[in-house]
């Protein structure tokens, strides 16, 4: 009995293939360029954490959860995301407001804070890089957050290709995270450079113009 459960997994997680995870939402992505950006992005999101379910169901996702884990991954987005923030404040301030331009100061918090990194963690990481690697997981990740974030920059190929480049490199950040300390760490990583580079660029410009 245990090894017909044991062939029926693996059978399961062949067809599970991440490629084709991968394609899927693709398809959702492009299928979905004309619906409205908030709704848009927490479907895409969806479509990974339903794949990260099913495959958890098989194969449990470690986390590796731990305060100091969670520290370290945080020190890295920290090393990583000040000195872009110091530099180039204006720069990432008209990206948010080009990539969110929906969004209140909760929504954005919600969203690439609350929401992007750790289901975006639980799929490229917990998921992907798993089963496939750590190079392929990053590259696939700066396309999917080309996907992500195509609409707001589908006039300005040349700072699309910009935004692929370094979301992959950043992958591969969050990948070695992933590999040195684990999941949980790499999704504080995550979390950290999200809030430092996405959110505090505008939130600062409304608080300054308000003072």
């Amino acid at each position: 009995m245990k090894s017909r459960r044991g062939k029926k997994k693996r059978y399961i997680l062949a067809k599970f293939d991440p490629y084709l995870t991968f394609l899927v939402f693709v398809v959702v992505g492009l299928g979905t360029l004309r619906i409205g950006g908030e709704a848009r992005l927490f479907i895409l999101w969806l479509v990974l954490l339903g794949v990260c379910l099913i495959y958890a169901e098989e194969k449990a996702i470690a986390m590796q959860y731990g305060l100091v884990n969670l520290g370290r991954g945080a020190v890295v987005g920290l090393v990583i995301s000040l000195p872009l923030l110091l530099l180039a404040q204006d720069a990432l301030q008209s990206t948010s407001t080009r990539l969110f331009p929906w969004a209140s100061h909760a929504a954005l918090f919600q969203n690439v804070v609350l929401l992007a990194a750790p289901i975006e963690g639980l799929y490229f990481r917990g998921f992907l890089q798993r089963e496939r690697g750590l190079v392929g997981a990053a590259l696939l990740y700066g396309l999917g957050q080309g996907l992500l974030f195509l609409p707001g920059l589908i006039g300005f190929p040349v700072v699309l290709a910009a935004g692929v480049v370094a979301a992959a490199l950043l992958g591969f950040v969050y990948g070695y995270v992933c590999q040195r300390y684990g999941l949980s760490a790499s999704i504080s990583c995550h979390v950290t450079v999200n809030l430092v580079l996405l959110f505090l660029p505008l939130a600062f410009g409304e608080w300054f113009r308000a003072i």
